[in-house]
C-alpha cells in the first residue's frame, strides 16, 4: 500500500509540474467589503423595512479556482468556480411584526451571513492585440441568513442560471481593465422563518451585476486584482401561509424586496 501511495504522489507531482509550465490552473483569494442597501415593500409599494451597511460592516472572502480547458492564438475556454462568504451587521429600520406601526418606529442591528457559489464556463475571444470579449454561462447557489433577533431568523435561498458578457482592455504590458455584466435568473427560491414558523416560495429572484476589475501582473505566476461591483437584486413577494403567532393563526407572506449592493474586492490570482 505504501508503494502505491508513493507512486500516486509521484504521478501527481509530475502532473502538477507539467501543468505549472503551461499555467493552466489559477487559484484566486480575495477580501470583500459589502455595502448593503436592502428594502422591503408592501403590496401598494410602500416601504416596510430596510437593511443598510457600510463596506467595513459586511466583510468576507472570495475563493476561486479555474482551469484552462482550451486555447488557440485568438480564443480560449476555461472552467471556473467561486465560493463567496460574507458576514457582518446591518442597520435595521422598520417596525415590529404585526404592530401596524409606521416605517422607522423600530431600529435595531441585524446579524447577516451570506454564501454564494457558482460554476461557469467562460469563453474569451481576442478581437485585437489589446481588446477581448468574454462570454459566460453557469449555475449558482445563494443563501442569506438574516438574524433579526434571537427568536426571529430568516433564511433566503435560491439556485440560479447565470449568463454574462464582458470586455477586457490591455492598457499596458502589466495593466488590464475590464467591464463585466452578469444576469442571474433564480429558481427554487424560498424563504424560511423561525418566528413565526414559515416556509414560503418567493415569487422570483432576479439579479444583475456590473463589475469593473483592474488587474496588475506582478510576475508570470501572480496577479493583483482590484474590483468594484454593483448589484441590483429584485425578489418577488411570496405566497401567503398561515402560521401561529401570539396565540392565534394568522396569514403571513414575505413581501417584495429590492437590494442595491456594492462590493470592493482586493485579491491575488496564483497561476500554475
Amino acid at each position: 500500500m505504501q508503494n502505491v501511495i508513493k507512486t500516486v504522489v509521484f504521478i501527481l507531482l509530475v502532473s502538477l509540474s507539467i501543468e505549472a509550465k503551461e499555467n493552466r490552473f489559477t487559484t484566486s483569494v480575495s477580501l470583500l467589503g459589502m455595502s448593503m442597501d436592502y428594502r422591503e415593500y408592501d403590496r401598494s409599494g410602500k416601504i416596510l423595512d430596510s437593511e443598510m451597511s457600510s463596506f467595513t460592516e459586511m466583510l468576507g472572502v472570495d475563493i476561486g479556482m479555474s482551469f484552462l480547458m482550451y486555447q488557440t492564438s485568438d480564443a480560449s475556454t476555461k472552467l471556473q468556480t467561486n465560493l463567496i462568504t460574507l458576514s457582518g451587521n446591518t442597520d435595521y429600520v422598520g417596525s415590529a411584526l404585526g404592530s401596524n406601526n409606521t416605517y422607522g418606529s423600530l431600529t435595531s442591528r441585524t446579524v447577516n451571513n451570506i454564501i454564494d457559489f457558482d460554476v461557469k464556463i467562460i469563453r474569451t475571444k481576442i478581437l485585437t492585440q489589446a481588446l477581448e470579449v468574454n462570454y459566460l454561462l453557469g449555475l449558482g447557489y445563494h443563501y442569506w441568513d438574516r438574524q433579526l433577533s434571537v427568536s426571529q431568523v430568516e433564511g433566503y435561498e435560491w439556485y440560479s442560471l447565470r449568463a454574462g458578457v464582458g470586455l477586457g482592455y490591455q492598457i499596458s504590458q502589466k495593466f488590464k481593465i475590464a467591464t463585466d455584466l452578469e444576469y442571474q435568473y433564480g429558481f427554487k427560491h424560498t424563504m424560511i422563518s423561525s418566528y413565526p414558523v414559515l416556509d414560503v416560495t418567493l415569487g422570483s429572484a432576479d439579479i444583475m451585476k456590473f463589475s469593473i476589475p483592474l488587474r496588475y501582473t506582478l510576475n508570470n505566476k501572480m496577479d493583483f486584482v482590484m474590483s468594484y461591483i454593483y448589484e441590483i437584486q429584485e425578489i418577488g413577494a411570496s405566497n401567503v401561509q398561515t402560521a401561529l403567532y401570539q396565540g392565534t393563526y394568522q396569514g403571513f407572506y414575505e413581501p417584495k424586496s429590492t437590494a442595491k449592493n456594492q462590493y470592493i474586492k482586493l485579491g491575488l490570482d496564483f497561476k500554475y
